[in-house]
């Protein structure tokens, strides 16, 4: 056989892998997935706690690698923290690292995928990493998610999946998610995964190839993607959505803006049949720099935002309150601001967490030239509080 029929052969061996791929996916996909609802788990978030701002910075005093795109889960021992490292964004031989806080001190990072070991384990050669997120699956296992590129680029990636039995201490081999017949491509995760009922999990994510849109992925019980839902019907409309459900058919998801897409707002998609479709996204009366948002339910009544209160940069991330509908926001405060003294300070990618009742943890990353992970705690009381002031200062 000469170069040209070789060549031949290989494009249409691809071509008709591709299609029979994509016909088992919506094989599995179309009309197979039993209906679902949100598991609606509603915070008391009672008041406690102290009045101040405690903050720390998890990374160790020199760190000279790019790290970004933090996040966090409470275990028996204390939160666990999650970023990723390497030389510079997307350079290759990444890390998802980790460290501990028992409540007085951050440990030492600890190495729990790195580009080589997901190259291993999946047998596809991984580049980088990214954006590492936790979910609780039982009371010893913590599942979690990442980006994986294959090539230059973060639309290269795939979602990669690995799962821990002793909340955090050993890894298993990690696990490719399905979630496109095309080369399994440029899925990407950033906020909180759900509870759905029947056992499985929706998991907020972002297409990034040609445009970006929010996503939402359905897993079963065992990680298998069996649905996928693209939010804010249709079009290009921002990425990295984080999802809060309101009811068991209802949720509303904030939504990080494209860098062209004016006002300089966040946005905003609801849903009213357990996310199965999304309503259009809509700009909010919150700024945004073009930096994702973190949200959590916190009561009967109200969800916590944390967020760059910037239209233009990520200057600092403050907290504030919406209703369950997203139509009402209040203010409550600053948790941090930049450091004027630092050329090119930044206070990025906030992740939030309700780690105990009344105590709410932060964590962000400050770009180069700091490379730097830090971490507020502040508690209900210092939230409450704070929502006076603002009001009384109106």
């Amino acid at each position: 056989m000469d170069r040209r029929a070789t060549r031949t052969w290989t494009t249409w061996t691809a071509i008709a892998c591709s299609v029979v791929l994509s016909a088992l996916l919506l094989y599995k996909m179309t009309n197979r997935v039993e209906p679902w609802t949100f598991v609606v788990d509603v915070p008391q978030a009672p008041v406690r706690g102290d009045l101040q701002i405690h903050a720390e910075t998890i990374t160790p005093p020199d760190e000279k690698d790019f790290v970004h795109g933090p996040s966090l889960i409470q275990t028996p021992a204390g939160l666990l923290a999650f970023w990723y490292r390497a030389v510079y964004e997307g350079a290759a031989n990444a890390e998802i690292v980790s460290a501990r806080f028992d409540g007085t001190r951050w440990s030492p990072t600890a190495v729990v995928k790195d580009s080589s070991a997901v190259t291993r384990d999946i047998g596809l050669t991984v580049k980088s990493l990214a954006n590492p997120v936790a979910f609780r699956r039982s009371a010893n296992e913590i599942w979690l998610f990442f980006a994986a590129s294959r090539l230059s680029g973060w639309a290269t990636c795939e979602i990669i999946l690995v799962r821990s039995t002793d909340n955090g201490q050993t890894w298993e081999p990690a696990q490719r998610l399905y979630a496109s017949p095309f080369l399994n491509m440029s899925h990407l995760t950033k906020s909180l995964p759900i509870r759905l009922s029947g056992d499985r999990i929706a998991l907020p994510a972002y297409h990034e190839m040609n445009r970006k849109y929010p996503i939402m992925l359905v897993l079963d019980g065992n990680g298998r993607v069996i649905d996928k839902v693209r939010m804010g019907n249709g079009g290009t409309v921002g990425y990295q959505p984080a999802i809060v459900p309101t009811s068991p058919t209802t949720a509303i998801a904030f939504v990080r803006r494209l860098n062209s897409f004016r006002p300089q707002s966040i946005l905003l998609t609801r849903t009213t049949d357990a996310g199965r479709t999304w309503t259009p996204v809509a700009p909010i009366d919150l700024p945004n720099p073009g930096g994702p948002i973190a949200a959590i339910r916190y009561d009967e009544t109200r969800i916590l935002l944390a967020f760059n209160d910037d239209p233009k940069d990520e200057s600092n991330v403050k907290l504030a309150f919406s209703n369950l509908d997203g139509t009402s926001f209040r203010r409550i405060g600053t948790l941090v601001q930049i450091n004027d003294q630092v050329k090119g300070d930044a206070t990025a990618y906030p992740f939030l967490l309700e780690s105990e009742p009344g105590q709410f943890d932060v964590v962000f990353s400050r770009p180069p030239p700091q490379h730097v992970i830090d971490h507020v705690r502040v508690s209900s009381a210092w939230i409450e509080q704070n929502l006076e002031r603002s009001a009384e200062q109106k």
